[in-house]
């Protein structure tokens, strides 16, 4: 089908160890990445009916890892892989979740041939799958189980391409020539023993972390999939693409990067690790999981990196854990003093799992012959090097304290019988579905997400609307614009609802909330254009959402180009928009049939009180007595009454029913899903 997609999807068995493939174009109405990653879930896992879609481990369960057809085009910013399954990380139950990383594997995928690669099964014994052009092979993995992440990369590099110097010496393959390594996909000793807070490791420091998609791998014997590709990808026009790349930069281009010792986007910024073996970077997650002792304020994103950091992040890529599930507090902390009572007036950014251990210490319940026995955890060492390995290894091996820990920290804490008083303490401060804060206040619009899909959306652009323009710094330094003129400049590129600017405002208090502000009917056509928009254009067409969107800059006019560009499409922008929308429509049909319902979607306890916000990129516009205005907003926290007044309005809006939060057949239909409808009818999960 050429113009963007390579043509074909690889489909690998590890049960009865068929290799085959999909025609791309069965698929083409979803996008690419996401879009035909749920659409594919759908039909193999959902579609024969023969399991609930709760248990991640299952073998039945259907992971995908999907490219969009912007990679390997030159399109900046389009080389990333999606990832879809079941996903073990949600609480309390597993759910359809989704994911991406960065890195080189999109584009090497690409050049031999194939857009996505789904795996189902579970194979008898380890394996790896190993991808060369169109020439496909399971092969054992045991002499890789129990090998770190770096060191598999390594092995499996030495048995692909040989005694090679990469990118200087050109060696056969596959009767092609390249000076190119093979591009890897692995994990480590936490995914191998299906802990629920493992990653996907690529390359040095890049990783799919959220949703534990490390132990589904695992649970699948699947240490690594490997491709290495001397193809070529065709777009549309060539010329349309350059055009757009000169149009940016030249009109919109971004400030010199930071040098540094390392950075939290290394493929925008200097790397440290330009000439490695291995490439890629420990992004920001991984560099800010272990945190030097540090005096008054905490330290703000960006600065003062140190090796004893880049050594920590190390660690944790190596074993192929979870940064994000795993958290000890992040890259500040800041003084809140209305904060929960458990952070004692200073509020790390993100208090996950290794902060609440701390915490437990502290309060005398979790240590050595308490009622938390914490063996092996050396806990007066909790700021040391020493302790981060400790910590993975009991994980990885599920040891003593570390068997609970890898259930994820709200089933730890069910477990010590703690859940309940913890959460309503605010001591557990995750906002829904067991997933770790990110960003998830002031900005509602990021902090809905988590609940109407299955934890953090993962998608920087909120900054970009609600900044003053600028991106997530234009909450550092300020708004960039006026309310009134950040409102004038946004509000008409929001297609299609670009005739109602009140959907812009964050006002919290009072009436005005429920009228124009974060609980009303225009707050829902905002969060329901971000997820249309984010669901295309960065889940489906992959194009990086820490590169693009910039909704007072390029946005959407640059996504647009590059899309047409690329696959010689006639869509309008509004047409896209309508493919993201059906694409958010197919997640949320996986979700129902597996039992979602309005319900469930409630925030954790904290999310209500005094002190939910951390408070960086606090200044929002509000519409208030017949003006617009920045307001600070450090001190948002949501109305419970508020939050279902939203909800009821967003369902309206999706076309969802209102008291289930179901997708309707009208709804279905009118997006071309009528068997969906039907299946869904035929389970009794069709919204009335």
């Amino acid at each position: 089908m050429a113009n963007g997609y390579a043509g074909k999807i690889l489909k690998v068995n590890l049960s009865t160890r068929e290799i085959s493939a999909i025609d791309t174009a069965r698929y083409e109405e979803f996008g690419g990445g996401v879009g035909m990653g749920a659409a594919i879930f759908w039909d193999l896992a959902v579609v024969p009916g023969d399991w609930d879609l709760q248990d991640a481990f299952d073998p039945r369960n259907v992971i995908s890892l999907m490219t969009g057809p912007m990679a390997a085009t030159g399109v900046p910013g389009g080389g990333r892989t999606s990832v879809c399954a079941i996903a073990p990380e949600i609480f309390p139950t597993p759910q359809f979740h989704r994911t991406s990383f960065g890195g080189r594997f999109a584009t090497m995928l690409k050049l031999a041939g194939w857009d996505g690669v789904v795996v189902q099964g579970k194979a008898e014994r380890p394996v790896w799958i190993n991808i060369v052009n169109d020439k496909v092979t399971i092969e054992d993995a045991g002499r890789l189980w129990g090998v770190n992440t770096l060191e598999t990369q390594g092995e499996i590099t030495g048995i692909v391409g040989g005694r090679t110097r990469f990118g200087q010496q050109w060696y056969d393959i596959d009767d092609e020539m390249t000076t190119a390594r093979p591009q890897i996909v692995c994990i480590g000793p936490v995914g191998e023993s299906m802990s629920r807070v493992a990653a996907l490791i690529h390359g040095s420091g890049v990783s799919a972390r959220t949703g534990g998609f490390g132990g589904v791998f695992g649970s699948k014997n699947l240490k690594a999939v490997s491709v290495i590709g001397t193809g070529s990808v065709e777009v549309a026009d060539p010329a349309g693409v350059v055009d757009a790349r000169l149009w940016h930069t030249r009109n919109h281009s971004r400030a010199t990067a930071s040098p540094g010792a390392s950075c939290c986007m290394p493929c925008l910024n200097p790397d440290r690790r330009r000439d490695s073996y291995y490439g890629g970077e420990s992004m920001c997650a991984d560099q800010y999981w272990y945190m030097p002792p540090q005096q008054g304020g905490g330290m703000a994103m960006g600065g003062g990196n140190t090796a004893e950091q880049m050594r920590g992040a190390d660690i944790a890529i190596k074993w192929g854990l979870c940064t994000w599930a795993t958290k000890f507090g992040g890259a500040m902390t800041m003084n809140v003093p209305g904060a929960a009572p458990p952070f004692k007036g200073r509020l790390p950014m993100e208090p996950g799992m290794g902060w609440y251990i701390k915490y437990l210490y502290e309060l005398g319940v979790l240590g050595p012959g308490k009622k938390i026995e914490s063996h092996p955890l050396p806990m007066d060492q909790w700021d040391s090097l020493n302790f981060r390995e400790v910590f993975c290894d009991a994980i990885a091996r599920k040891i003593g304290i570390g068997a609970d820990l890898a259930e994820g920290v709200l089933e730890a804490a069910k477990k010590w019988g703690r859940l309940e008083e913890d959460l309503n303490s605010g001591a557990l401060r995750l906002p829904a579905w067991g997933a770790s804060w990110h960003h998830s206040l002031p900005g509602v619009e990021w902090a809905y997400s988590y609940i109407f899909m299955t934890g953090d959306p993962m998608w920087h652009g909120f900054f970009s609307i609600l900044t003053g323009g600028g991106g997530m710094m234009g909450g550092f330094g300020g708004p960039s614009k006026t309310a009134q003129e950040l409102v004038e400049s946004i509000a008409p590129k929001l297609v299609p609802f670009d005739d109602d600017p009140l959907m812009l405002s964050n006002c919290w208090k009072g009436e005005e909330a429920f009228k124009t502000g974060i609980y009303s009917p225009h707050k829902a056509k905002l969060l329901s254009w971000c997820r249309r928009f984010a669901g295309f254009y960065n889940e489906s067409m992959s194009i990086c959402e820490m590169l693009l969107p910039g909704f007072t800059g390029p946005s959407p006019e640059l996504e647009h180009r590059y899309y047409r560009a690329v696959t010689g499409s006639r869509n309008t922008f509004a047409d896209t928009m309508e493919i993201g929308r059906k694409i958010w429509n197919m997640e949320r049909a996986i979700r129902v049939v597996a039992g979602r319902h309005r319900d469930q979607e409630k925030f954790a306890p904290f999310m209500h009180m005094k002190g939910a916000t951390f408070p960086i990129s606090t200044n929002k516009p509000v519409y208030q007595d017949g003006k617009w205005s920045f307001e600070d907003q450090a001190d948002l926290y949501l109305d419970r009454k508020g939050v279902e007044t939203f909800k009821t309005n967003f369902y309206k809006l999706e076309g969802w029913n209102v008291d289930t939060g179901w997708p309707t057949r009208t709804t279905l239909e009118g997006l071309g899903m009528k068997k969906v409808a039907d299946l869904m009818a035929a389970k009794g999960k069709l919204g009335a």
